[in-house]
């Protein structure tokens, strides 16, 4: 960051910034009342280069006697002439004529640049004429200051052309004697299209010729005041053109190409000069200067958000907070910098905002190396846990680690909190890996004590396998019963935690028996003993089947069919899973044969009754029956599912090779 800052890249960051906000605010800066602009433009050297006057730029000195004589006499209270007269004309006389009548007429302020004022008011003339000149500013600096980037964007007050065409005690006094940044209402087109008057010279110069000529018939030897009086007593041109100045003050300066007076601006280059000065004009009577802030104030942006990125990436493991906090804090800056310039102040946001992206960047490659480094050495950990059951098949048959498998029939066991997103946002982590724990603790112990095996944590997720490694008689009922039982211990979990965090868990468990492959897998240096197969998946996909169906429980056909008579089922549907063409039947383990009650065993005769007339097309017949299904168990959502659609169809039968199919699109 401190090479950066040094290098000079940021500043033309917040210089393009700056201009950007120029050029957003241009239209909204208010525009002061009372004044016009008068261009010596490509009209104003078409008309004065035809005859009578036959004149090339430059022109003579007479010509802008003649353009001051004409704006005086249209009644402009002010004029500002943004023209340099720094060298004698080759004739003397006209230098003479320029400089009385310019000294002459009260309200004319000519350019100048330190050390060097206009040639038409020698020494010798300012002595001669001291009541002209003491008391009084005549003259105004017009150099401009411009950043490394050729670019204006400051103006010096004191003693310029725009504080001099004004009344002493208007000129803001918080300028100082330090350039100020300048408040731009608009380049020459935006000033135009706000409707400030601007007019060419050639009609004031035209008009202003005959007055002059006049005047120095009444006054030959060119006394500035006799000049005056006769300018002043000439009758005013006619025209609308000359009442557009009357009563303003007029900024004169050169805009034709000719001219080669420009300047590059905020708002775009080149401009003429004259815009300049009229800019700082209006910033003087709207004491409206932007005021710089002091630049530590961004150091302290800067190293704020450091230490407010490297808290964040210290604070939770990821990328996701510091991101949030760099791109925040990044769009607040430059945001509180645009709310300043509108209220008057410059805020320069390239250091902070750059320290956020490097900040973010720093927190990223840190994170990087502590989370692979982390992760090296929980997969140290890890790598040694290893299940009791394939231990004590170890210790009874050591070949049992080699690479390999066999075909066995197992029923694979699937479970999940329900959703785990929306509890994981309401706790912190602490809090959420205590709970995690908690009910995997509960849930491990059931299997186990039902004689599965762990095979394995998936988050908040169990993995389970009955019949392997270890031989089991009945590994479905086995399953089945540890489902019970696993469902029954998070009822007791959330009797506890409802009172601590407010909330209860749901669980979804799959079920699904089938021929897998038994064995170890994976390479010479990490292996898992494991089982393969679609049951397997199978399993995994009913699990998250139960999300779609409102249910808790869900078996596959095998399943099923092995534990009838000793549990209480229900059919859910003809299923087909994502990534399978043929449809299963599932479904859902309610309770033990043994605990059932009465209620229980009527809901589930009048729910597969249902289901049957559903299955055999007997649609009308089915949504009475789900309708009764409802009365029973109301909180039912299968009913009211199978209830709805069985309405559906009867009014819409479907089509002849209808077969009630449930298709899933999602795993």
């Amino acid at each position: 960051m401190l090479l950066l800052a040094f290098s000079g890249v940021l500043e033309r960051t917040d210089r393009w910034w700056f201009d950007s906000l120029q050029a957003f605010g241009a239209d909204h800066a208010p525009m002061p009342d009372g004044t016009a602009m008068v261009l010596i433009d490509e009209q104003s050297l078409e008309v004065m280069g035809q005859a009578p006057f036959a004149m090339r730029w430059p022109w003579p000195r007479a010509a802008f006697a003649a353009l001051l004589a004409g704006l005086q006499a249209s009644g402009a209270t002010g004029i500002a002439v943004d023209l340099v007269f720094f060298e004698n004309s080759a004739a003397a006389e006209q230098d003479a004529l320029l400089g009385a009548v310019a000294a002459g007429l009260d309200g004319v302020v000519l350019a100048a640049i330190p050390n060097q004022l206009p040639v038409v008011w020698p020494e010798e003339f300012r002595q001669a004429n001291p009541g002209l000149f003491v008391g009084k500013a005549r003259w105004g600096y017009v150099n401009s200051q411009p950043d490394a980037d050729s670019v204006t964007r400051a103006y010096l007050p004191v003693g310029s052309l725009a504080a001099a065409v004004l009344e002493p005690d208007v000129v803001a006094p918080k300028t100082g004697d330090a350039p100020a940044l300048l408040r731009w209402r608009g380049n020459l087109e935006q000033l135009r299209a706000r409707e400030l008057t601007m007019l060419s010279a050639a009609p004031f110069v035209v008009a202003g010729w005959e007055i002059l000529q006049q005047a120095t018939q009444a006054s030959p030897d060119l006394d500035p005041l006799e000049l005056a009086v006769a300018i002043n007593a000439a009758p005013a041109p006619e025209g609308a053109v000359f009442d557009r100045v009357h009563g303003k003050t007029v900024f004169v300066g050169a805009n034709a190409a000719a001219t080669f007076d420009a300047i590059a601006t905020p708002l775009g280059a080149p401009e003429p000069g004259i815009v300049l000065h009229w800019n700082a004009w209006s910033n003087l009577m709207a004491d409206d200067f932007l005021a710089p802030l002091p630049h530590w104030l961004s150091w302290v942006a800067a190293l704020a958000v450091i230490a407010l990125l490297q808290i964040s990436g210290n604070a939770i493991t990821g990328l996701r907070r510091p991101a949030v906090v760099a791109i925040a804090t990044g769009v607040l800056l430059v945001a509180i910098s645009a709310a300043l310039f509108l209220a008057g102040f410059w805020f320069a946001p390239g250091l902070p905002v750059v320290a956020a992206a490097l900040g973010f960047t720093a927190v990223a490659v840190e994170s990087f190396h502590s989370e692979r480094a982390r992760k090296q050495e929980i997969q140290g950990w890890f790598g040694a846990y290893v299940s009791p059951a394939v231990v004590r098949r170890l210790l009874a048959d050591p070949n049992a680690i080699e690479l390999g498998g066999e075909m066995r029939e197992a029923t694979i066991l699937f479970s999940d909190i329900a959703g785990f997103t929306t509890i994981s946002e309401r706790l912190t982590p602490t809090q959420l890996v205590g709970l995690i724990n908690r009910f995997l603790e509960g849930q491990t112990e059931r299997i186990l004590d039902h004689g599965g095996y762990l095979d394995k944590y998936i988050g908040d997720a169990v993995m389970a396998v009955f019949g392997s490694p270890e031989e089991l008689g009945n590994h479905a009922l086995n399953a089945c019963q540890a489902a019970l039982a696993c469902r029954a211990a998070l009822e007791q979990l959330n009797d506890e935690i409802e009172g601590q965090f407010g909330m209860r868990l749901g669980m979804r468990t799959g079920i699904n028996t089938g021929d897998v492959i038994v064995g170890n897998v994976g390479s010479t240096r990490k292996r898992n003993f494991t089982v393969l197969g679609d049951a397997v998946n199978l399993a995994s996909r009913l699990e998250g089947a139960n999300k779609e169906t409102g249910t808790s429980i869900l078996l596959g056909p095998l399943t099923a069919a092995q534990v009838v008579g000793r549990m209480i089922l229900r059919p859910v549907a003809r299923l087909q899973v994502k990534g399978k063409t043929q449809a299963v039947e599932v479904f859902e383990l309610l309770a033990d044969g043994n605990h059932a009650d009465d209620a229980m065993r009527e809901f589930v005769v009048t729910f597969t009754r249902a289901f049957r007339a559903y299955c055999e097309r007997k649609f009308i017949e089915a949504a009475a029956t789900f309708a009764q299904a409802q009365v029973q168990r109301p909180n039912d959502l299968l009913s009211a599912y199978y209830h709805e659609d069985a309405l559906r169809l009867s009014r819409t039968p479907p089509e002849p090779g209808w077969q009630g199919v449930l298709k899933l699109e999602t795993k």
